[in-house]
């Protein structure tokens, strides 16, 4: 692999991946695995460092998609293994359920793990390929297209690939190239996110106490820290903006009140509180002719049950085979398989999500299902279409 900002005049490939985040890089490591050239354009400088970033939770089918490519071992390493989901209504446990009750799992536990770790892993395999060209730095500005490809004129230069792939998140210039709208829908009800110590003795699971109108969620995160996301009382928002962590666990105390006296023992060791909004959005079409639309270029959800980067690496698994199918048998209609496979899955989950009490409503109703009981199978395995279309490739 040579790397090189920008690139230079006229470079060819048969794919061009534009992002910077894990996706691409994903998207492009698979491409390039299934013998085609490529060419990765990074809008940014530098990539994200090891352990910097978010840390979303890994669920088993995307962990075995990373560990088909040899990208597990650092990811475990620097990681923290969840077992499953404790989840708490008014009146005592609505569900609990561990990876390891669902047979025929690809492993049992899901992994925290920070962005940063994860792209640097991807990027390590990225640059074992002698078929991939990365270039940091570079936005695109226009494009053509026809039948044989397109053209994309960046910042340094032209890139011409059969096949081009939009993976530069939510605010994507190259999806914004092509014409394809994002229709965006916001939640109404804001969450607030502390990161503490671990609470001692407590088993490594996403926790839920949903108590409506409220409802907390943890999640074991490293190194040896949990995230604490708050979604309160519409009258408990005004002193969380003005009281910080203390307000937190004082209105926490009600609900989970171990973790109430942790937060106010630990006090020297809790980050700033952070508000943080939702929505969910959609691309009107995953594709544009010889572009495709990837990951948060084409789809957002809300972080419940993790999904977000796991269906944008799935979407990588799943169109990294459709252009190659497309490109080995000359059969322009196999990359329809990419949107055709995925899109019905992705949004089948936003609209679990959308529908939620706990993310849209402060209803006092008090729940009867567990807020992550619709996301039990997308946690434990492949969308049944996509497993197939993998196991067909061979």
């Amino acid at each position: 692999m040579s790397t090189q900002s920008p690139p230079g005049p006229d470079i060819e490939a048969d794919v061009c991946v534009v992002g910077s985040g894990a996706t691409a890089l994903f998207a492009a490591l698979l491409c390039a695995r299934h013998g085609h050239t490529v060419v990765l354009a990074s809008p940014q400088e530098e990539f994200e460092p090891a352990g910097a970033g978010i840390s979303p939770l890994l669920a088993p089918p995307t962990l075995q998609l990373l560990a088909e490519q040899g990208v597990e071992e650092e990811l475990i390493r620097d990681g923290r293994r969840v077992l499953g989901v404790d989840d708490h209504g008014t009146t005592g446990l609505l569900s609990r359920w561990r990876y390891t009750d669902h047979p025929g799992i690809a492993r049992p536990h899901g992994l925290t793990v920070t962005t940063g770790t994860l792209v640097q892993a991807l990027l390590a395999r990225l640059r074992d390929e002698p078929g991939v060209r990365v270039h940091t730095g570079v936005s695109v500005t226009a494009l053509t297209q026809d039948d044989d490809g397109v053209r994309l004129t960046t910042t340094g230069g032209a890139i011409r690939a059969a096949y081009a792939v939009a993976a530069d998140g939510r605010a994507s210039a190259l999806r914004e190239l092509t014409g394809i709208g994002l229709d965006v829908r916001t939640f109404d009800r804001p969450a607030w996110l502390v990161v503490t110590p671990d609470v001692p003795g407590r088993d490594p699971v996403l926790l839920v106490r949903h108590q409506a109108p409220a409802a907390l969620f943890t999640i074991p995160i490293p190194p040896e820290s949990l995230a604490v996301v708050w979604s309160p009382d519409r009258d408990q928002e005004e002193a969380l903006e003005q009281g910080g962590p203390a307000a937190l666990a004082e209105q926490l105390r009600s609900v989970d009140p171990e973790l109430a006296d942790w937060l106010e023992r630990s006090r020297d060791r809790v980050s700033p509180l952070i508000r943080l909004a939702f929505s969910l959005w959609r691309a009107d079409r995953w594709r544009a002719g010889r572009v495709l639309v990837l990951g948060e270029s084409a789809h957002g959800l809300h972080t419940l049950g993790g999904q977000g980067l796991n269906q944008s690496l799935q979407d990588g698994a799943s169109l990294a085979r459709a252009v190659h199918d497309t490109l080995t048998t000359g059969d322009g209609t196999r990359v329809d398989d990419y949107e055709r496979i995925r899109r019905p899955h992705v949004e089948k989950l936003q609209d679990f999500q959308w529908n939620l009490q706990p993310l849209r409503s402060y209803s006092p109703a008090p729940p009867t299902r567990g807020a992550h009981e619709d996301f039990i199978e997308a946690m434990t395995r492949l969308d049944p279409a996509l497993a197939g279309q993998l196991a067909a490739s061979g």
